[in-house]
C-alpha cells in the first residue's frame, strides 16, 4: 500500500482495488472519438444519435433508481441522466464506487428534462481515471464558487488543483501562451530568426545577479552555472552575421522572492544590428501594443484598478530629471556625498559608500519608480552602473540605455550595445572591484565573450523584456506567482523525503 505522505485516500484506494478485483482497468489506454461538451451542447438541436463525451465528475445528485452527475470538460459542462436499468448489476456497483472528481467517459442520447435542461441520458460508461487523491470540489451557485482551497501557497503548490478549481486562473495560462506566440509572430514577421542560447555555462554574464551554482560530473565536475541571462551569447550571433536575433529562455537568479521576482523566471531578449536604443525604444512600444490589441481588441487594459493605454508613443523621461521631479534633487549639481546623505534621510537607514552614479540610480529607484503608472521609458543610466552600454554620446557620465516602466515595474532592459572589445574589458574588470554584498565576488570575465567581441560586432541595439510581468500586466494578475505555472514555494512540512 503507497504511504499516504503522498496524499492517496485508503477509502479511494480500496475502491480502486476493487475495480481491479472486478477486472476493470479504471486507468484505460485511450477513449477515442469523444467530442468536448461544448460541442454536443450546440448539436442539442440536431439529430444526430448517439453522442460521447469525456470529462471529470463535478457533482452527483441520487433520485432513487436514477443518478444525475454534472460533468466537465474544459470546453464547458453537462448533466448526466444515469438510470439503473441501463447498467447490469456489477456496472451499478461500479458505479457507486465513483467520486467526485473522476474522469469518466460516456455514450448517451441528448434530450431536454422536464425542467428544460439539457442532458446526456447514458447508455454506457468507461472509467478513465479513478482518482485516489481527494479533489478539492466545492460547492457552487449562480453569482459564487465556494472552494476548499483557500490559501495562496497551497494553491501555488498544487497547482494543478488550482487550475482545476479556478477558471480564472486557467485562462491566465492560456492568454500567455497567446501572449508569447503573438510576440513570436510580431518578431518573425519583422524578420528576427529566433535563437537558442546554453542553459549551462562555466561562466555567468549579461546581467548583475547572484547565480545558481552546480558541476558537470562528465568534464571532472568542473563549475557551471544556471545562466542569469543570454545576453553574451546572443551577441555572437551577431558577430556571427546573423543581423536579427531574438531568445524567449528561463533564467535563473538566486536572490528574492517577491510580488514581482522569482528566482527562475522568463525573459525575451532580442538584438538587431545597425540600430541604437531608440530604434528599439520604438521597436518595443510598437510589439507592446500590438500584443496588447491582439489579445484584447484594444491597446487599453485595466491593471489592478488602474487603466492603462500602452499605444505609441510611450513617455520619455531621462533618470536625471526623474531625480529631479521627484525627488527635487539636481544631479547636475547634488555630489556623490549629498546624495548619499539624501538616502539616508529617506531610509531612515545608514548607506555605505557610494559612486555617484549608485546613489543617483538608487534615489531613484527609491522616490521615482512609484510615480512611473503609465508605460514610460527611463533613459540615459550612469556609466558606473551600465557595463555593457555605450557612452551617451555628449555626457560621459551617462549611458545610451533604457528602462522601461509600468505601475511602477520595471519591465526591461534596453542598450545601445558596447562594441569596443578593449572598452568593454575595461568595463569588466572595473565591475569586479565594485563587487560588493550585492553583486557576486570576483564577478567573472568571459574571456571567450571578449574574443568574440574582438573579431567584430556590428552596432546594434540590444533589449530584454520580462515575459512574467508583461503577463502580469495583461492579465490583470497581482503577482508574478500566479502567472508563473510552478513558482518557487517552500516544501510541505510533511512531504516524504
Amino acid at each position: 500500500m503507497p504511504s499516504e505522505d503522498y496524499g492517496f485516500d485508503t477509502q479511494r484506494l480500496a475502491k480502486r482495488d476493487r475495480l481491479f478485483a472486478d477486472d476493470v482497468n479504471p486507468y484505460p489506454y485511450s477513449y477515442p472519438d469523444a467530442c468536448p461538451i461544448a460541442e454536443a451542447i450546440a448539436a442539442a438541436g440536431e439529430s444526430q444519435g448517439e453522442i460521447r463525451v469525456a470529462g471529470r465528475i463535478w457533482a452527483r445528485r441520487k433520485m432513487g433508481k436514477v443518478h444525475f452527475v454534472d460533468l466537465r470538460d474544459s470546453s464547458g459542462s453537462i448533466q448526466l441522466y444515469c438510470n439503473r436499468r441501463n447498467f447490469t448489476e456489477q456496472q451499478w456497483e461500479h458505479f457507486a464506487l465513483l467520486d467526485l472528481g473522476d474522469l469518466i467517459g460516456v455514450d448517451g442520447e441528448l434530450f431536454r428534462t422536464r425542467t428544460g435542461e439539457l442532458s446526456i441520458a447514458v447508455s454506457t460508461l468507461a472509467i478513465l481515471a479513478k482518482t485516489v487523491t481527494p479533489v478539492p470540489i466545492g460547492k457552487e451557485t449562480d453569482d459564487r464558487s465556494y472552494y476548499q482551497i483557500a490559501d495562496a501557497e497551497s494553491l501555488q503548490r498544487d497547482r494543478h488543483l488550482h487550475w482545476l478549481m479556478d477558471e480564472r486562473a486557467r485562462e491566465r495560462i492560456r492568454q500567455r501562451a497567446q501572449i508569447q506566440a503573438s510576440i513570436r509572430r510580431h518578431m518573425e514577421a519583422d524578420d528576427f530568426i529566433e535563437v537558442s542560447t546554453p542553459t549551462l555555462s562555466p561562466v555567468y554574464g549579461g546581467a548583475e545577479a547572484r547565480p545558481f551554482a552546480t558541476t558537470v560530473w562528465a568534464l571532472d565536475h568542473q563549475d557551471v552555472y544556471l545562466r542569469i541571462a543570454p545576453e553574451l551569447h546572443l551577441k555572437r550571433f551577431l558577430v556571427a552575421g546573423f543581423d536579427k536575433v531574438f531568445t524567449i529562455c528561463q533564467n535563473f537568479r538566486n536572490e528574492g522572492i517577491d510580488h514581482s521576482h522569482n528566482p527562475e523566471f522568463t525573459m525575451m531578449e532580442w538584438y538587431e544590428a545597425y540600430t541604437d536604443y531608440l530604434d528599439q525604444a520604438r521597436r518595443f512600444e510598437t510589439l507592446i501594443a500590438d500584443v496588447c490589441r491582439e489579445l484584447h481588441g484594444s491597446t487599453r487594459v485595466t491593471y489592478q484598478g488602474t487603466e492603462l493605454d500602452f499605444a505609441p508613443p510611450w513617455r520619455r523621461l531621462t533618470l536625471l530629471d526623474g531625480v529631479r521631479q521627484y525627488a527635487g534633487i539636481d544631479p547636475d549639481t547634488a555630489s556623490a556625498e549629498d546624495l548619499r546623505v539624501e538616502l539616508e534621510r529617506l531610509s531612515g537607514e545608514e548607506i555605505g559608500d557610494l559612486s555617484w552614479g549608485q546613489a543617483v540610480a538608487l534615489l531613484f529607484e527609491t522616490v521615482c519608480e512609484p510615480h512611473l503608472v503609465q508605460p514610460t521609458f527611463v533613459l540615459d543610466h550612469p556609466r558606473d552602473i551600465s557595463p555593457l552600454t555605450k557612452i551617451k554620446r555628449g555626457d560621459e557620465r551617462l549611458t545610451e540605455r533604457f528602462e522601461p516602466y509600468v505601475c511602477g515595474m520595471e519591465l526591461g532592459n534596453a542598450y545601445s550595445e558596447l562594441t569596443d572589445p578593449v572598452d568593454q574589458l575595461e568595463r569588466f574588470q572595473a565591475q569586479r572591484k565594485n563587487d560588493d554584498d550585492t553583486n557576486p565576488p570576483d564577478h567573472p570575465i568571459d574571456a571567450d565573450f571578449l574574443r568574440a567581441l574582438g573579431a567584430g560586432m556590428p552596432p546594434a541595439g540590444g533589449v530584454g523584456l520580462g515575459i512574467d510581468r508583461l503577463v502580469m500586466l495583461l492579465t490583470d494578475a497581482p503577482s508574478i506567482r500566479d502567472v508563473i505555472p510552478f513558482p518557487m514555494v517552500k516544501p510541505r512540512s510533511d512531504d516524504a523525503h
